[in-house]
């Protein structure tokens, strides 16, 4: 476990400084974790900006009278970001509760601000990978990304049938990634191209 942010002393970066209007102590050592993949599995500084915007968002709103808009704070982080069909509703909610959301989104931090803060203020570095290491982690990212993907594809649709934008009913979504092999016309699922290695016309 790295080194906590009040044992850290106190930075003078963007990110220390969101830290500490916050009050979201442990962040910075939480991030650089993340990141160097001290539980197993490294994260990218993208995912690491939309978790360090969300816990910014939370805890401007569990801090006003509209705690109750902290139950998905990840659908209410995704709809003003992308400013969605639901993004106009959210904000009054919010402002009306006394959440300057202006100001708190313009307290968020962009995934090259993660970076600079890990490596030039924390200091951190990552681990060197094998080669088995790098794919099970190319595995993964393109997973959680898939799953993002439908999550917010279906959120996007029901928002705008809840908004009478589209008349959608029942629906399931499919997300397949596939991946067309030049030499010989195989097509494999990402994932399953990635764990055998390739296509199986290298190997024959």
């Amino acid at each position: 476990m790295t080194t906590d942010d009040s044992q850290s002393g106190g930075g003078t970066s963007k990110v220390d400084a969101v830290i500490r209007e916050y009050d979201l102590v442990g962040m910075g050592a939480e991030l650089e974790d993340r990141w160097v993949g001290a539980d197993g599995e490294e994260e990218s500084t993208r995912d690491l900006a939309d978790y360090f915007n969300q816990s910014v968002l939370e805890s401007a709103i569990e801090g006003s009278d509209a705690p109750t808009l902290s139950g998905d704070i990840q659908q209410v982080y995704q709809s003003l970001r992308e400013d969605d069909a639901d993004a106009p509703l959210i904000r009054s909610r919010l402002e009306q509760s006394g959440v300057d959301i202006d100001s708190v989104m313009g307290d968020f931090i962009s995934h090259q601000t993660v970076y600079r803060y890990l490596k030039n203020d924390r200091g951190a570095a990552r681990p060197e990978q094998t080669p088995a290491e790098r794919k099970e982690n190319a595995i993964n990212t393109i997973q959680r990304l898939r799953g993002r993907t439908t999550a917010v594809a279906r959120q996007t649709i029901e928002s705008l049938e809840k908004n009478d934008a589209i008349s959608a009913g029942d629906f399931n979504i499919i997300n397949e990634v596939q991946v067309l092999c030049e030499d010989c016309g195989r097509s494999y699922d990402i994932v399953t191209f990635l764990e055998q290695g390739g296509c199986d016309c290298h190997s024959e």
